[in-house]
């Protein structure tokens, strides 16, 4: 497939340029950083404390809320790992 033929897949996109530029160092600094603000907001006790708050937010526990968005940001620090690692052709 040549860039620019008009069928779908990785072309010469932003995200594929900026993905390919990015170095081995700075990918691991980034989405170990990324990761590791993840696991500090699943496992801090202090943030299931505040997050533990019965009050309704909306007609919605907020303790809830707070799990369904901490685990749509894992979910995208998964992905937007996929998708890097595709774009530099690391994926086995």
């Amino acid at each position: 497939m040549m860039p620019g033929d008009g069928r779908p897949g990785p072309g010469p996109g932003r995200f594929a340029r900026w993905a390919v530029a990015l170095s081995p160092r700075r990918k691991w600094a980034l989405f170990g950083s990324w990761f590791a603000l993840d696991a500090v907001l699943a496992l801090a006790p202090p943030v299931y404390w505040a997050a533990g708050d019965p009050r309704l937010q909306g007609g919605f526990p907020f303790s809830v809320g707070y799990f369904i968005v901490l685990g749509a940001h894992i979910s995208a620090g998964v992905i937007a790992l996929y998708g890097v690692e595709a774009a530099r052709g690391e994926i086995d």
